[in-house]
Formats: C-alpha cells, structure tokens, sequence
C-alpha cells in the first residue's frame, strides 16, 4: 500500500459515513413528513450529493492506489467536500424540523410565488428553517452556492438549485400566520443578495451602491476619509441601514399594511424603549425612521387610504412612530457613544430616495391589489364574523386581500367576536383570547389556501381554452 493511502482510506471512510447518514436522514424526513417544494428540493440536492460523494471516493482511492501522485490531490478534494458539508450540515436540520405542521405553508408558498415576480427573480425559492433563536433571519446564501460550484465541478450530478434562499424562523412562531408575515422582510434580504451579485448587475443597484459612496463623501470630513478603517465601517454601516429599509419597503409593496402590523406586534414582543425609536444603530435604522418609510410608501400606494376607517393601536402607533421629526434620531455606536449626525441626515437624503426608487421598479405595482382589498374586505369581514373560512361570493378573493382584511379584523373586531360567541366574561379571558386568534389565523390561512388552489385551476382552465 502506497505511503498515506492507509490514512487517506480512514479519512475517506469517515467521511463516507457521515454522507451516508446525511443522504439516509433526508430520505427518511420525506418519507416522514411533508414539506414545501423547495425543501424538497434541497433534500434531494443534499441526497445527490452525498451520493456522488460516496461514488467519487470510492473512484479516487481506486485511483490513489494506482497511482500514489494522486494523493495529495484527493486530500485538496475532501477537504473541500469536508468544509461545503459543514455549511449544509447548519442547514439540514433546521430545514428538516420546518414540515408543513410547523410552519405556515400556504403564506410560505403564496410568498415564493410573489417572489418569482420580482424583476430578477424567475424561479427563486426559498428554503425554511426552524431556528431556537427569537428572530427572523435570512441565511446569506452566496458562499454556499459558490462552494457549491466548485464541489460539481469533481461531483458534477450533484448541481445546487439556482436562486435558492434560506430563511429562519423562531420555532416558537412556526405554526403563527400574523406574525409570520415578517418572512417578506427576510425575503427582502435574499432579493437584495441576489441582485447584488447578478451578472450583469441590476441598474437600479448600482444607483444605490452609487448614492451610497455620495452619501459617505459628504458626511465624512477630509480626515476621515483618508482613513481606511473608518470609511470601511461607514460604509458598512450604511449598507446595513440601506438592506433593512430595502426589506422593509419591498415587503409592503408585496403585502401591503399587514406588514407593519406584523412588525409592530413583533417589536412589542421583544420591547423597545422610547431611545430605541430615536437610536439609529450600526446594524440598523431607529424604529422612527423606518416607519416613517412605512407610512410614506403606504400613502403613495393608496394603501393608507384604503384602511383609512381602521381604528387600532398598531395603526395609531406606526403614525405615531412615523411623525417623530428625522432631527430627533441619533446613532449610538453603542449605550453612550454617539456617533456621526451627519451620516444619518446624508443617508436620508441621498440614499433613502435611490433605495425607494429600487423597490419600485422591482416589484408589482400594489395598485391592482389595492383595489381588490377594498372591493373584497366587506365580504371577508362578514365570513370572519360568522365564524367561517372567507369564502367567494363570484371570484375567489386574492391572498393579499385575505390577509390585510383578516389583519385589520383582527385588530378591531375580535373582542366582538369573542363576545358575541363565547359571552361578556369570556370575552375578558386571556385565554379565550389566544384561543379565538388561533382560530382567526387558521381560517385566514385556509382561506389564502383555497385561494392559491382557485388561481391554479382557473390558470389550467386558462391553458385547455388556449391549447383547445
């Protein structure tokens, strides 16, 4: 036996292994559960995968026995292999743990159909994963398709699926429909990486990337941008201010105020002072600001108009939010450093404008939805309290529809409800509460369901006239 090969053999034996219980672990999930088209996709990418990596180790030490200069070149290949499987193995499981018992699928899967009509978009899909962390996250995907690369090019039938994202849930809100509605935010910030890196690049990008360098030239002194270090730290500062107003605004024109709702209800979970409202940190833009953004592109949508009659909290407290004046925002580098004014007032001016003109021209028009709501709320508000899944009197109501109406009737009308059902003291009962808005949540869900299946129907009957 050549010098090494008895090692290499060992290494490559553990290494099969572990791609065994990987490939059988997937199989076994999809047998078990039911899952969202793109993870499916990715389990069976993963089972490709470990199964090619099987067949190629066993090539290469037939290979490496033969011919010993071999050697160092299969070590240089399972290390690559060794690394890209580490960075799947963080996503196995918690893709594995997000079956359609834990997680809103009709909102996942309404989600990746409005994403496919993104500009740039076409044939995007994203991927759950249940994580213990209390947050919304989306999983930067770019090192993992460029591994992913490099591992087809020795284990070429195992190809990663083209624009596909990866996403964190909170396992404690997976079955939640409301609260869920966050995911468009994390969506966002797929969008945002993938155009980022688009060949060739999107022009509306490179207006902001350009909006970004003006902005830094004028809020940094001379000195400061001789400084390499510090200029570099503005500059990330100011992409990660511009990503999260990017996420925000593009999950409003993809499912109007019922966003913000959402993220007032997850901001009051998690707490915010009135300093944090004002505070503009390194990694984000203060609660105030990015209302302020919410209300402005609501009003310019014809959103804000439609829900005009809504009185509740969260409506009040956006407004609230939006009207603290843009001179009361301070950055805070951390709890008592304060840092450059003129970085944030440069940010609104020169890049927030660049970052809506963006979203704009990525998505939809929301006008045609708008209409829809207003045409279709009444209807749905009259299912909702009777107690059943809104249903169509002629066409089916849209999903985006559904869900701004159930919002909104959540917000103000479930009391009555709960009231008019259960009795007065019921109706003061934490419990009866969290009851009737599980309840609510399931027949919105059900609803958005029956919609999407209308659509797909409707679509087929469509292409039979066509082809006929």
């Amino acid at each position: 036996m050549p010098d090494g090969l008895g090692a290499l053999l060992h290494d490559a034996a553990v290494l099969h292994r572990f791609v065994d219980f990987i490939e059988e672990y997937c199989k076994e999930q999809e047998r078990s559960q039911t899952y969202i088209d793109a993870s499916g996709l990715f389990f069976r990418y993963v089972e490709a995968l470990a199964s090619g990596i099987k067949q190629e180790l066993t090539k290469e030490i037939t290979r490496a026995s033969r011919f010993p200069k071999r050697l160092e070149a299969v070590r240089r290949n399972m290390l690559t292999l060794k690394y890209f499987l580490r960075l799947l193995h963080e996503l196995i499981k918690p893709a594995a743990d997000a079956h359609t018992l834990t997680i809103p699928a009709p909102l996942i899967d309404l989600a990746s159909q409005q994403l496919q009509r993104v500009d740039g978009m076409k044939n995007a899909q994203i991927v759950i994963l249940l994580a213990p962390e209390f947050m919304y996250f989306q999983r930067p995907h770019s090192e993992i398709k460029v591994e992913a690369r490099f591992v087809a090019s020795f284990i070429p039938n195992a190809l990663f699926p083209p624009k596909l994202g990866f996403i964190e849930l909170p396992y404690s809100q997976g079955p939640n429909f409301f609260t869920n509605l966050a995911i468009y935010h994390e969506i966002g910030h797929f969008v945002y990486e993938e155009l980022s890196h688009s060949n060739p690049r999107n022009c509306h990008i490179t207006d902001v990337e350009s909006s970004t360098m003006r902005c830094l030239k004028r809020a940094l002194n001379k000195e400061a941008t001789k400084d390499p270090e510090s200029y570099a730290f503005a500059k990330k500062i100011i992409e990660s201010w511009t990503q999260e107003i990017f996420c925000d605004l593009f999950a409003i024109r993809l499912v109007g105020p019922a966003f913000s709702f959402a993220l007032i209800e997850m901001l009051g979970m998690l707490g915010f002072s009135k300093k944090e409202t004002i505070r503009f940190s390194s990694s984000h833009p203060s609660s105030a600001c990015r209302f302020a953004e919410h209300l402005n592109m609501l009003r310019t949508d014809s959103w804000w108009e439609a829900i005009a009659d809504i009185k509740a909290d969260q409506k009040a407290i956006l407004e609230n939010l939006a009207g603290i004046p843009r001179t009361s925002y301070a950055l805070y580098l951390d709890d008592n450093d304060l840092g450059l004014h003129s970085l944030v007032t440069e940010f609104l001016d020169i890049v927030v404008p660049a970052i809506r003109n963006l979203v704009r021209n990525i998505t939809p028009s929301p006008r045609p939805a708008v209409n829809r709501f207003k045409k279709a709320r009444s209807n749905i508000e009259n299912c909702l309290w009777c107690g059943v899944v809104p249903y169509a009197t002629t066409n089916p109501p849209d999903p985006v529809s559904i869900i701004n109406a159930a919002f909104c009737f959540y917000l103000t009308s479930l009391p009555a409800v709960i009231d008019r059902f259960e009795g007065t003291e019921a109706a003061r009962k934490i419990e009866t509460h969290s009851l009737w808005t599980k309840r609510l949540e399931m027949w919105t869900m059900k609803s958005v369901e029956d919609s999407q299946i209308q659509e797909r129907l409707k679509d087929v009957g469509d292409k039979y006239k066509n082809d006929s």
